[in-house]
């Protein structure tokens, strides 16, 4: 739930200190080249050839880079390869092992021979990195954001300094910039308003969850002009996301439009069938998007190939919504 309410051998794959901590690829994409990130940094002696994608999000970023992983872990939607419609052709072809979403054990990375594992959507903790580091060398998540809450555009730039490959990430992240300051312009309505990002629990139908403004998804958002209700942070603490019960879903009347963002058409039904629903401001006054499966898993993913699917379309929505 975690996941997604969002996962060489010597002495150097993954040792801090005695490398340049700048954390840049060296010019041209030349190696080695040593990345910082939020357990110290990894020098990566050579161009990799066979990279893990063990984050749950990170094939996106790795694919948009020319770079075909040997593994990618499985996310949500059971798609071939773990990848969805926005990265397919990114493949070459190819079909990568799908690692599981759940605890993805060293024999099954070992057994697939990588000299890079990239593991900045994976919430790694210290001991997994110091385990995985002992099979290649391991780029964790950077400093200063929450486990699965590392923006696109960190993410994106991180895995290009890895792969040797700044200067094109540099060009994808300053595209898709570009992007959303254009779609921010066109949506001048959205600037402001409160935006509550749910989902219903798959435990219970006692409770549901919102996403904190640390979100991937919540980010999105907020890189609209919108803004995440304050409680909503509060809640949730140091996590991405805050557990509400269903007896308190009045708090939702905070915002000015519901995003239901779900990973099946039971879930959406089950989130429109909690008690008090009905009675919603925003039910009531029409003020929800709810999204499908493709557009609910490209908002979740929020990566530099998912994100421009989700604008083509949701700004317009949360627009026409709003009125």
């Amino acid at each position: 739930m975690a996941a997604f309410a969002l996962a060489a051998c010597s002495s150097d794959g993954g040792a801090s200190g005695s490398a340049p901590s700048s954390g840049a690829a060296a010019p041209g994409g030349a190696f080695p080249v040593t990345v910082s990130h939020k357990y110290g940094s990894t020098t990566i002696p050579a161009a990799p050839q066979r990279v893990v994608s063990l984050g749950y999000t990170d094939q996106d970023a790795i694919l948009a880079l020319g770079t075909v992983p040997v593994g990618i872990r499985e996310f949500t939607g059971q798609k071939p390869s773990a990848t969805w419609e926005w990265a397919q052709d990114r493949l070459q072809g190819q079909t990568p092992t799908v690692l599981p979403v759940g605890e993805v054990g060293t024999e099954a990375i070992a057994a697939l021979h990588p000299d890079l594992i990239i593991g900045i959507s994976a919430g790694l903790t210290q001991e997994q990195y110091d385990t995985y580091s002992k099979i290649a060398p391991v780029v964790a998540s950077p400093q200063g954001f929450i486990d699965y809450g590392t923006p696109w555009q960190d993410a994106t730039r991180l895995t290009g300094q890895a792969l040797g490959k700044s200067a094109e990430a540099e060009k994808l992240v300053g595209d898709l910039e570009a992007r959303f300051t254009q779609v921010k312009q066109q949506y001048p309505a959205l600037v402001g308003k409160a935006a509550a990002g749910v989902r219903p629990s798959t435990a219970d139908n006692a409770s549901f969850f919102v996403w904190g403004s640390q979100d991937l998804r919540a980010r999105f958002l907020r890189s609209l002009g919108m803004t995440i209700p304050a409680e909503f942070d509060q809640l949730a603490g140091g996590n991405f996301y805050a557990t509400i019960s269903t007896e308190e879903i009045g708090k939702l009347n905070q915002a000015d439009v519901l995003v239901l963002i779900t990973a099946s058409e039971a879930e959406r039904t089950a989130f429109q069938s909690l008690p008090g629903y009905a009675n919603l401001t925003d039910v009531q006054q029409g003020k929800v998007v709810t999204l499908d499966d493709q557009a609910s898993a490209a908002l979740s993913f929020s990566s530099v190939l998912s994100l421009p699917t989700v604008l083509d379309t949701l700004p317009g929505q949360l627009a026409g919504t709003l009125g």
